[in-house]
């Protein structure tokens, strides 16, 4: 495939729960010719402790922007950009709101991981008393992922439907509320992302699934197609597939974030 169009953007290092530097994601990036990468590690609110563990230490954001900044220097065959990914939490969102505008970010994706303090993408939940009321628990999820959306802090909402990353599932259908939350994605004038390594969770598909691919798409909801990459080697992980996922549910183009420009998907 030609990678001389797409960026990746949902890019983790060792300074949130990924492995590897950002110059080895950054020489992986080279090495595929992509366009351009975006190193994303997680921003966590600092109250939920333990469970929030996986973010960047609060005394390393300072070397987390320099590190990414310095590896752009190095790198001028390739553009890339400082993102984060920050957990969207209602009662944090006045933090959150504070702590990005202190860092010079050239985007900002939006993820919901818990609900409530409840954190459903936890490896162990299946049966965790977290899950009394699965359909209760799908709800609050989108309902979150709706907030995220209007609240006007990220540019990109991550892997939309998440939710399913485990066993559990509602007994009800949730049609409307997967709908509600990319209507308001849709009205907040707000990207998603194809985020393709959903291949390596349980289900093994890519987030989101095909239905709400097609559902953006015709509620003009633009795309751009990531890795969600945990370490050097997964950077463009399957962006074969993603492009052809992408094509399928009927979008031509992608956004490349580094201007906003629209630009075409190349064929798979």
């Amino acid at each position: 495939m030609d990678y001389r169009a797409l960026g990746d953007y949902h890019v983790h290092t060792r300074y949130s729960d990924g492995e590897g530097e950002v110059e080895e994601c950054v020489e992986r990036a080279v090495s595929l010719g992509l366009f351009e990468i975006g190193i994303s590690d997680h921003l966590v609110p600092p109250g939920l402790g333990e469970a929030g563990s996986y973010g960047i230490a609060p005394e390393l954001l300072d070397s987390y922007v320099a590190d990414v900044q310095g590896a752009a220097a190095r790198h001028p065959e390739i553009r890339v950009l400082l993102g984060v990914e920050a957990d969207y939490l209602s009662e944090y969102e006045h933090w959150l709101r504070e702590t990005l505008c202190t860092y010079p970010f050239d985007y900002v994706i939006g993820a919901v991981h818990f609900v409530g303090r409840f954190a459903f993408d936890n490896e162990s939940v299946p049966g965790h008393p977290g899950w009394p009321d699965a359909d209760a628990v799908y709800r609050a999820y989108y309902e979150a992922v709706a907030c995220a959306a209007r609240c006007g802090l990220f540019d990109v909402i991550a892997h939309i439907d998440y939710i399913t990353v485990w066993s559990e599932r509602p007994t009800q259908d949730i049609e409307a509320f997967e709908d509600a939350a990319l209507e308001a994605v849709a009205g907040a004038g707000t990207t998603i992302e194809l985020c393709t390594s959903g291949i390596l969770d349980w289900p093994g598909l890519m987030y989101p699934s095909a239905r709400l691919l097609g559902r953006a798409h015709d509620l003009g909801v633009p795309l751009i197609i990531d890795s969600d990459a945990h370490e050097p080697g997964q950077v463009g992980l399957a962006f074969d597939q993603g492009v052809a996922a992408a094509r399928a549910a009927g979008y031509e183009t992608t956004v490349r974030l580094s201007d906003r420009n629209f630009v075409s998907l190349p064929l798979a």
